[in-house]
């Protein structure tokens, strides 16, 4: 979906859409997008600047780090944002030193705004860094690979790393 610049009156406009499943392009090996996503936003322009204030959301199914088990979350962003026109630069090559402020604006085209990938950004950003099921989710064991949220599994647990074995043995004839 994208809004034409120029084609936008003076007052704001407010958009209210929801994408379809597939509509919005989400592609991460441990999540997958496939329920409706509501976007309800408010833009505000002059002279080509946009001001974008909103909400995002949806479900999205994701797949547990520590357990490996599915499982679905509703996600929800709000957010505020500015966007500029992209400037024209005489040089490629150039070497352009951004300011503080600087890094709350982002770049469009200038002549149309796409509002999938202002979509798409925000539920990457509302997705946690580290996707587990539940907070007390226990994982798998290491040795075995049984799931320890169902129970405990019959390893003994006293694997040794290698390297330390000498220490071990240290350990065991100092106790004698």
């Amino acid at each position: 979906m994208f809004i034409e610049i120029e084609d936008l009156k003076p007052e704001p406009l407010h958009v209210h859409h929801v994408f379809q499943a597939g509509e919005i392009e989400f592609s991460r090996e441990d999540a997958v997008l496939n329920e409706p996503v509501t976007a309800d936003f408010l833009l505000d322009h002059k002279n080509g600047d946009l001001h974008i204030t909103g909400t995002v959301e949806t479900v999205v199914h994701f797949k547990c780090s520590r357990c490996t088990k599915e499982y679905s979350k509703a996600v929800s962003a709000g957010f505020d944002l500015s966007y500029l026109p992209q400037p024209e630069w005489s040089d490629q090559n150039v070497e352009v030193e951004l300011k503080y402020e600087d890094m709350e604006v982002a770049f469009y085209d200038g002549v149309a705004f796409d509002v999938n990938l202002m979509v798409l950004e925000q539920i990457e950003l509302a997705i946690p860094m580290k996707l587990v099921c539940r907070e007390d989710c226990k994982g798998l064991c290491y040795q075995c690979g049984a799931d320890l949220n169902e129970g405990k599994c019959s390893c003994t647990g006293e694997t040794v790393d290698p390297r330390l074995s000498v220490l071990l043995d240290f350990k065991k004839k100092s106790d004698k």
